[in-house]
């Protein structure tokens, strides 16, 4: 057997074992010249690495992603090629081995590698562990897995042949580690994140050839030229001053306090009110932290699409004029995509196998969707895509090293529940680890929140002396906490009215007011509550008269972007003259990180923080030609009895009790119903500690005592559940989905796509037409980027409870990254699921986006908490 092997030797001294197969299952390139591709890749990233995350990585790193496939050299493998069997004389043998006999070996050539390496490095064998994830499952360390056989006593020739090529790329990348990892994983995670982006490049069919190996020379080269066309280097930044980053003015105070602070790594917290500038304010500290050389790559987290969409407009502007050369810039956030020179082109090692197959859809979404932005040296995104960095998802590992060394924007971190929160903190001790310099952005952050963040980073929360606001706090290598008191802005005076009114009377005074010429933006808190008062609006209204609009999270995403650009372009700082007035009628996506600027809001009842960021939107730039004579904000409650019981204030609640504690809106109820005005930002900490301040029990009536204690209660519970979701080594890795494990759990969704037709054209391929109007065909068998994107455009997630069971199709099945519907809308709105368990309820208007058709019974249960926060 040993001289069959041999015999098909390519020019190295390992006999020809095949890593992939081509079509029609022929055996392609060998273990050996695949692990030499990966291995140089992994060689050209580290080199391009930021010396201080270098240093973070082990010697030894790129022979262990050159060994990652070493696995493969085993019976179990070989013998899932049958052709390969047969070219080798091995058939005879393999049966009577019994290669094919899932109890006599192991088949999982990732298992096989890291107990493989395990055993060769012994003390440091921990390291092993990054090399067996390269697929984004975790095995566990040393003895916590098992391995199937007794492989150097019945197969000696596997050994043998791992020990051969182990020889060659100790010569060729280095000798194998011989230090543990840290403590903290930090570098083994690190390590692992560098493997598996480079056995993905390495995979390319587009550099690298299925069939054969290029030689060492020409591999190293080739490497070389994947990371340039992927735009991996690159993006000095050159010195520029403020001016002409943003334009023709000198900074604001806030801008100018951190840019003068930001000369090391570390965590940056800056406090200041809705529109003076904390955007630019972190991207100045950016620029000189990059012009110094401390920190190499941006990204820029916010909490909801719409508002990633628009500050990815912004950073590109500052991008244009920061950077010296080309860069690589993404949006990430899971309706984003890429141009289709960045897909990479990847395929099965294994035709027809699941596990295969399935890896390879996991690479290409690294390449071909949201996540990319993680691995661009810029990037501009949802927080979510970051967050799954410290969360037991298959790969978090490869966000870690697209993370490391980068300065970590996050913006509008007081608008995270106590789950999301969690993970913040733990995510932030994880950048700073990997040599990030995070910087925190909030309007409404409380001193109890403040205080968290700063321990996180090390610092020492006792130290905290100031209640200052502007305020800029840093915590940066060891050194003593810094709070920088920052001159305010201009103080903001708002008339405020507490009432409460039916959602008629409420439209009857927005459309009067938009008549006028006002712009005008009514804010609910659920999307069924948003499109009921859209609905009664353009029926009452006259014709003519006002522009009506309405945004929330329940359109398909081109739909969405659409609607984005022409409001945001509609009430943003140039704002469309065409003399008419407007109702803009939304959900909380236009509350934060959102640059519009309205005459007049309402706003539904909400906890505190979020009605100062509502407030953000009001007389936002100064206007000579402003309809109105003073700046009014109403908040619309729903009337809450004194005496009443938890259940009873719970139900007069409504649904902004299912988005928000009740205790919250209730405390948030206090502090604004007898509030005739208010001044910003002078108040801002005031009516926050007021709202968030702990009580003495009795302070409070007794219904509000049982509702604060369900509260305490499910924070509790919540934050235990986010510290066990970071326990990445002690569960099974989930998935990896868009904001899997990254928000608390609530009613169940589902994706459905909406398609406008959806036609076979034959036995394996379907022509498919979005509501979009773009159509493509789809294939059974063959990823193609182009259905990708065409899906992702056209998709919507809505409560499980309206979607119908549904078989997913092949070509869904092949492009989806988790379960999914389809359906095909008709002329009058309906939408139709083929196939289908059950009748659907669903309709869909461009107007009002995917809804339930009115009277519709939900499918599986009834929709307790069917609107729940709408990102």
């Amino acid at each position: 057997m040993q001289q069959s092997l041999a015999s098909h030797a390519p020019s190295g001294a390992v006999p020809y074992f095949w890593a992939k197969t081509l079509d029609g299952d022929t055996p392609g390139i060998s273990v050996r010249d695949h692990c030499l591709n990966v291995g140089c890749v992994a060689e050209a990233l580290i080199q391009r690495l930021p010396e201080k995350v270098r240093t973070l990585l082990p010697p030894g790193a790129a022979t262990l992603a050159a060994l990652h496939d070493v696995g493969k050299i085993s019976a179990g493998f070989q013998a899932k090629c049958a052709r390969y069997l047969d070219q080798q004389n091995l058939t005879a043998v393999a049966l009577s081995e019994g290669w094919t006999d899932p109890a006599r070996v192991e088949r999982d050539h990732a298992k096989l590698s890291q107990w493989y390496l395990q055993e060769i490095m012994r003390r440091a064998g921990k390291w092993a562990l990054a090399v067996g994830a390269h697929h984004g499952t975790i095995y566990g360390t040393l003895g916590a897995f098992h391995v199937r056989g007794d492989m150097s006593a019945k197969r000696p020739w596997e050994k043998a042949e791992r020990d051969a090529l182990l020889a060659e790329f100790i010569t060729r990348f280095g000798a194998l580690p011989t230090e543990k990892p840290r403590e903290d994983n930090e570098d083994l995670w690190l390590l692992a994140g560098l493997i598996s982006v480079a056995d993905w490049m390495g995979s390319n069919e587009d550099f690298f050839p299925a069939d054969r190996g290029l030689g060492e020379d020409a591999t190293a080269q080739r490497a070389a030229e994947t990371l340039e066309r992927m735009h991996w280097a690159g993006g000095k930044m050159r010195s520029r001053p403020f001016s002409e980053l943003f334009g023709d003015r000198p900074p604001y105070p806030l801008q100018q306090a951190i840019h003068e602070f930001a000369e090391h790594p570390g965590l940056y917290i800056v406090e200041g009110p809705m529109g003076c500038g904390k955007t630019e304010a972190a991207l100045w500290a950016a620029h000189r932290l990059h012009e110094a050389e401390q920190n190499a790559g941006l990204y820029f987290a916010l909490p909801t699409q719409v508002t990633s969409n628009r500050i990815h407009q912004r950073v590109e502007r500052f991008l244009k004029e920061a950077l010296d050369e080309a860069a690589a810039f993404r949006l990430a956030h899971g309706a984003s995509w890429l141009s289709d020179k960045q897909a990479v082109l990847l395929q099965p090692a294994e035709q027809g196998n699941t596990e295969s197959r399935e890896h390879v859809q996991e690479g290409r979404s690294w390449f071909a969707s949201a996540k990319h932005a993680l691995l661009a040296r810029y990037g501009v995104g949802t927080v979510d895509q970051a967050l799954q960095g410290v969360v037991a998802v298959k790969h978090f590992f490869v966000r870690r090293f697209g993370l490391a060394g980068k300065v970590v924007v996050l913006d509008e971190v007081h608008s995270y529940d106590v789950y999301t929160g969690t993970l913040i903190t733990h995510l932030i001790r994880e950048l700073l680890a990997l040599r990030c310099t995070v910087i925190v952005l909030s309007a409404t952050l409380t001193q109890a929140r403040r205080a968290e963040l700063i321990q996180a980073a090390g610092g020492d929360a006792a130290m905290i002396r100031s209640d200052a606001y502007p305020l800029l706090t840093v915590v940066s290598g060891g050194q003593p906490l810094i709070e920088k008191a920052v001159a305010p802005p201009a103080e903001r005076h708002i008339a405020l009215r507490y009432c409460h009114l039916e959602p008629q009377a409420v439209l009857e005074e927005c459309l009067r007011r938009s008549e006028q010429g006002q712009h005008v933006l009514y804010l609910r808190n659920t999307v069924a509550e948003a499109q009921d008062a859209c609905r009664m609006a353009q029926g009452m209204a006259r014709a003519g008269r006002v522009k009506i609009g309405l945004l929330h999270s329940r359109f398909p995403f081109f739909r969405r972007e659409e609607l984005e650009t022409e409001w945001l372009e509609r009430l943003g700082t140039q704002r469309t003259q065409d003399g008419m007035g407007s109702l803009l009628i939304a959900t909380q996506v236009v509350e934060q990180s959102v640059d519009i600027d309205l005459d007049f809001i309402v706003s539904d009842l909400a906890p505190t923080d979020m009605l100062l960021q509502r407030m953000g939107r009001l007389w936002r730039h100064p206007r000579e030609d402003r309809c109105g004579a003073v700046q009014e904000f109403w908040i619309n409650a729903h009337a809450l009895p004194h005496d009443a019981s938890a259940a009873e204030l719970k139900k007069a609640l409504g649904k902004s009790g299912k988005v928000y504690a009740p205790y919250v809106l209730l405390r948030s109820d206090a502090v604004f119903a007898n509030r005739e005005s208010i001044v910003l930002p002078t108040q801002i900490r005031e009516v926050l500690e007021a709202t968030y301040g702990r009580k003495k029990e009795a302070d409070e009536l007794a219904a509000w005592n049982e509702l604060r204690e369900e509260l305490e209660k499910d924070l509790q519970e919540q934050k235990q559940l986010a510290d066990s979701a970071t326990n990445v080594l002690g569960q099974q890795s989930r998935k990896d989905a868009e904001g899997l494990m990254t928000r608390r759990e609530g009613a169940p969704t589902r994706d459905v796509v909406l398609l406008s037709s959806c036609e076979r054209k034959d036995a394996d391929h379907w022509q498919l037409t979005g509501l979009d109007g773009e159509s493509v065909t789809a294939s059974e068998f063959q990823w193609r980027f182009d259905v990708a994107r065409l899906l992702s455009r056209n998709l919507v997630r809505v409560p499980r409870y309206q979607v119908p069971r549904q078989e997913m199709p092949p070509w869904l099945k092949l492009h989806s990254h988790g379960p999914a519907a389809f359906a095909l809308v008709q002329t009058d709105g309906e939408c139709l699921l083929p196939e289908a368990q059950d009748e659907s309820g669903l309709a869909y208007d461009s107007c009002l986006g995917l809804h339930a058709r009115p009277g519709a019974k939900p499918i599986f249960y009834e929709p307790d908490d069917d609107d729940e926060f709408d990102y």
